[in-house]
C-alpha cells in the first residue's frame, strides 16, 4: 500500500461527501511505503492490544492483584462509564480539531501511561481512576479510527477491506487474551504475580510504539492548498449538524440492536449455558470458535460487499445475528450432543453476521461525514458500543432472571426491527454505480480485495 488503497468504488449514499478516488484537490499525496507499513503496524498493535485487555482485565485484578472479582468488576465499570459520560462526545470534537493522527497519538500516549499504573492499583478508587484514563484513550482512538482509515484509502471498497481486517485482528486479540488467561492460570504457581503483571507492561510498551508510529505517519506532508470552502466547513463543524442528520441517527439507532446483541453473546451466554447443565468447557470453546470464525468469514464478507449495497448488508448482518440468537431459545430441549451442535451452529451464524457488520458499518459512517466532522460522526456512532457495554450486562442479566429465553427472544426481535430500518434506509439512499477497476489499479494488500 504505497499509496491510497484503490480497488473500485461504491456509494453508500450518505448526506456527506462520498469518499474515494477523485476527492478534493486538497487530498494528501501518496504516502511512502515505509509510512504505510508503520501505519498498519500501529493499527495492528491497537487492535490486538485492546482485544487482549478485554478478556484479561478482570482476572488480572483477581489473580494478579488479589482483589475480589465483584470489586474489580465494579471499579472497572465505574471508570469506563465515567469515561463514556465525560468523553463520549468530547472525543469527537478533539479529533476534529486535532486531526485523526494527532488524536490517535494522544490516545496511545494515555494508554501507554495508564497501563503501568495498574501495577500499583490495589484499591477500587485507583483501579477506577486508571480505568477512566485508559477508557478515555480508547474512546479517543475510536473517534479517530474512521479518519485514519479514510486518510489512507481511496475507495470505499478499500475501506471495507481495511475495516474488515481491523475487525478480524481485534477478534484475534480477544483470542490471544483468552489464551493469556489460560496460561496465567496454568503457570500461576510457578510464575506468581509476575506473569499476570507482564500483560499490562507489554500493553504499555506496545501502545507507546504505536503512538510513535502514528506520530511519524501523521507528520504534515506538503500538499495542495485546500479550497476556502473546506476551511469554512471546518470552522462550522458542530454536533448540531450531526444530530440534525436523521438518516444517520436512524442508522446508529438500528445499530444499537447489533451492539447490544454482541454484548449479550459475550456476557450472558456462558451463564445461560451453565444454567442448562451444559459442559464447563462449552462457553470458552464457543468463544474461541467465534474469535476464529469471524476472521475466517472476512473474505466472504468482502465478496458480499462488492456485490450488494452496504445498507442491505447491514440488514443481512442483523438477520444473521437474530437467527443465531433465536436458535438458542430451544437449547434446553436437546441433550448434550444436540446442544453442542446447536451452540456450534449458532456461533458460526453469529460470526458470519459479525464479519459482515464489521466490514461495512464504518464505511457507512464515513459516507455520512465530511473530513471536517468525521470525528464527531464516529464519536456519536461509537456511543452505541459504549452504551451497550455499560448498560448491556445489566439489561441482559435482568432479562435472564425473568426467563432463560428472554434475552435471546428480545434481542432477536430488536434485530429484526433494526434490519427493517436498514432496508428502509437502503430504499431511500442514492446509489452510485460501481465502475469496474481500471487495469492499472494497484493491487490491494493482504486482507483487501
Amino acid at each position: 500500500m504505497g499509496d491510497r488503497l484503490t480497488s473500485g468504488t461504491e456509494g453508500t449514499g450518505g448526506t456527506g461527501a462520498v469518499h474515494g478516488a477523485g476527492r478534493a484537490p486538497g487530498d494528501p499525496p501518496p504516502r511512502p511505503v515505509a509510512r504505510t507499513g508503520a501505519f498498519m503496524t500501529a493499527m495492528v498493535v491497537d487492535a490486538v492490544g485492546s482485544g487482549v485487555w478485554i478478556t484479561f482485565s478482570l482476572l488480572y485484578f483477581t489473580y494478579g492483584q488479589g482483589m475480589a472479582l465483584t470489586t474489580a468488576g465494579s471499579a472497572l465499570s465505574t471508570g469506563a462509564l465515567a469515561a463514556l459520560l465525560a468523553g463520549g462526545l468530547a472525543v469527537g470534537v478533539i479529533t476534529d480539531r486535532m486531526g485523526p493522527f494527532p488524536a490517535a497519538t494522544l490516545s496511545c500516549a494515555l494508554r501507554a501511561a495508564g497501563f503501568p499504573c495498574y501495577l500499583l492499583a490495589d484499591t477500587p478508587v485507583t483501579v477506577a481512576a486508571t480505568a477512566f484514563a485508559i477508557s478515555f484513550g480508547d474512546r479517543l482512538y475510536w473517534a479517530a479510527h474512521a479518519g485514519l482509515v479514510d486518510s489512507v484509502t481511496a475507495t470505499q471498497q478499500a475501506q471495507r477491506g481495511l475495516f474488515a481486517l481491523m475487525n478480524s485482528l481485534r477478534n484475534v486479540g480477544l483470542g490471544v487474551g483468552a489464551l493469556a488467561v489460560a496460561l496465567g492460570a496454568s503457570f500461576q504457581d510457578a510464575g506468581g504475580a509476575a506473569l499476570w503483571h507482564a500483560v499490562p507492561v507489554a500493553n504499555a510498551v506496545s501502545f507507546a510504539v504505536a503512538g510513535v508510529m502514528f506520530r511519524w505517519v501523521g507528520r504534515p506532508l506538503r500538499q495542495a492548498p485546500v479550497p476556502g470552502k473546506d476551511a469554512g466547513e471546518g470552522e462550522g463543524a458542530s454536533y448540531r449538524a450531526v444530530l440534525a442528520n436523521r438518516r444517520f441517527l436512524a442508522f446508529t439507532g438500528a445499530t444499537l440492536s447489533i451492539t447490544l446483541s454482541s454484548v449479550a453473546f459475550d456476557s450472558v451466554l456462558p451463564v445461560y449455558l451453565r444454567s442448562l447443565g451444559m459442559p464447563l468447557w462449552m462457553p470458552p470453546v464457543a468463544y474461541v470458535l467465534s474469535c476464529v470464525a469471524i476472521p475466517a468469514f472476512q473474505p466472504l464478507a468482502l465478496w458480499l460487499g462488492r456485490r450488494h449495497r452496504p445498507m442491505r448488508l447491514m440488514a443481512l448482518a442483523a438477520v444473521l445475528v437474530a437467527v443465531a440468537l433465536a436458535s438458542l431459545v430451544p437449547l434446553g430441549r436437546f441433550d448434550r450432543a444436540g446442544g453442542t451442535v446447536c451452540v456450534a451452529l449458532a456461533v458460526v451464524v453469529f460470526s458470519l453476521g459479525e464479519a459482515v457488520f464489521g466490514a461495512v458499518a464504518m464505511t457507512i459512517v464515513l459516507s455520512f461525514a465530511t473530513r471536517q466532522d468525521a470525528g464527531r460522526y464516529s464519536a456519536l456512532y461509537q456511543l452505541a458500543w459504549g452504551l451497550s457495554g455499560a448498560l448491556g450486562p445489566g439489561v441482559h442479566t435482568l432479562l435472564l432472571s425473568a426467563s432463560g429465553s428472554a434475552p435471546w427472544t428480545v434481542m432477536a426481535c430488536a434485530l429484526l426491527v433494526g434490519a427493517a430500518v436498514y432496508l428502509r434506509l437502503a430504499r431511500t439512499t442514492p446509489y452510485a454505480s460501481v465502475p469496474q477497476p481500471c487495469a492499472g489499479d494497484p493491487a490491494g494488500r493482504k486482507g483487501e480485495p
